[in-house]
């Protein structure tokens, strides 16, 4: 049987970005993924996700952000695609928004560079936006979109350049531990390791079973818009409207400037609205049910409330899946009572700007058994999660 000193579970946004990772530390490195790279039945596709900087959900993200934004650059120059469009992030809300407080309250503590607006402000600079005369903003203009399949593509492609090797429609079975290794259950075969990392997004709690209580797959809608025509969209911003407690917040992103008109709606050519979160529970191998038309009319109807020349019509949607943990934060680390299994999982609707990151740490615990970037506040112990349950 071959053996690998890293197996990387699920080649998604963090799977790739550990596949990149292991390959650039030299290691002999298998991807087994489910489906396909960016496949359109979990979490990493869409065209476009926002990155940003000044995070209000955690001021202790804003050091992985960093991180995360030089890699994808590094892949930019290596792969020679076009990753990031830095279009800017304005976060609005009323005098009380937790958002908007907390963006400029992390971009304060970590010295970035994001402005305190009122309304009065954001109408001059953001036209497209009815807010009321009370209204507070924070504008981040280093933030702006992130690619999604282009990203974990030229990632892929980077580790298979260095020996990596990675093989897909693989369904992992289980993964146990011995004084030797790890041994993983295929449909492929049997597979030994130096070392696991589990990065497989929805699926996460059928490998470690132990996450099942503390996760949740949630179905997430993504509509792309067609403004009203002779609607101008230059500097159109990325943009989250907190609409405070008893709404879930509304997120739109710019069009990207590599998107043409020649190519199919929600390419990227055109505003993507959403609204950030659902109740709508979904087992990843069933799948999502499909776009319907109550979907597409809660996101214009909140769409239109707020900028009513933006949302003239839907060109596109499709559903997405959130696999949420109970503080909407990360569960990172290694597996409990093992030395040689670990995982970020319940990344929350918020991890692909922050993926590579989490894949250079899990890549750092695999090999060396421990990594300087700052992810100790998302130890899965803070939930007091139990140790994992032994095979039988």
């Amino acid at each position: 049987m071959q053996r690998w000193d890293v197996v990387v579970v699920g080649v998604g946004a963090v799977g790739s970005a550990a596949l990149r990772a292991a390959s650039e530390a030299g290691a002999r490195t298998l991807g087994l993924e489910l489906h396909s790279p960016a496949h359109a039945g979990g979490s990493t596709h869409g065209r476009s996700r926002i990155f940003r900087h000044a995070y209000f959900e955690h001021p202790d993200y804003v050091p992985l952000l960093r991180h995360s934004t030089a890699r994808f650059q590094a892949l930019e120059r290596e792969s020679g695609d076009s990753l990031l469009h830095r279009c800017g992030m304005l976060a609005m809300g009323d005098p009380g928004s937790s958002v908007v407080h907390g963006t400029l309250e992390s971009a304060r503590r970590w010295e970035l560079q994001a402005e305190a607006l009122d309304a009065a402000a954001m109408r001059r600079r953001f036209p497209w936006f009815e807010l009321p005369t009370d209204a507070i903003g924070a504008f981040e203009a280093d933030a702006g979109v992130v690619r999604p399949e282009a990203a974990v593509r030229a990632s892929v492609r980077a580790a298979e350049r260095r020996g990596a090797e990675l093989r897909t429609s693989v369904r992992v079975h289980g993964i146990v531990e011995d004084g030797s290794g790890v041994a993983l259950r295929t449909s492929g075969g049997d597979v030994r390791a130096g070392a696991v990392v589990v990065a497989a997004g929805a699926w996460a709690a059928k490998l470690l079973p132990e996450l099942a209580p503390w996760l949740r797959v949630t179905r997430q809608v993504q509509a792309w818009i067609a403004p009203r025509p002779a609607t101008d969209l230059a500097g159109f911003p990325c943009w989250l409207l907190d609409r405070g407690p008893h709404e879930r917040p509304l997120y739109g992103l710019a069009p990207h400037p590599d998107a043409s008109a020649d190519d199919e709606p929600g390419d990227g050519r055109h505003p993507k609205v959403g609204i950030h979160g659902s109740d709508l529970v979904v087992d990843p191998d069933v799948g999502a049910q499909p776009v319907d038309d109550d979907d597409v009319k809660r996101i214009l109807s909140a769409c239109r409330r707020l900028a009513p020349t933006l949302a003239d019509r839907c060109v596109a949607a499709a559903t997405c899946l959130y696999t949420m943990s109970p503080d909407s934060q990360f569960l990172v680390g290694t597996r409990e009572g093992s030395r040689r299994v670990h995982f970020a999982a319940g990344l929350s609707g918020h991890g692909f700007k922050l993926s590579p990151a989490l894949g250079d740490a899990l890549v750092d615990l695999a090999l060396e058994g421990r990594t300087g970037l700052p992810i100790g506040f998302l130890a899965p112990n803070r939930l007091k999660i139990g140790p994992s349950p032994q095979p039988r």
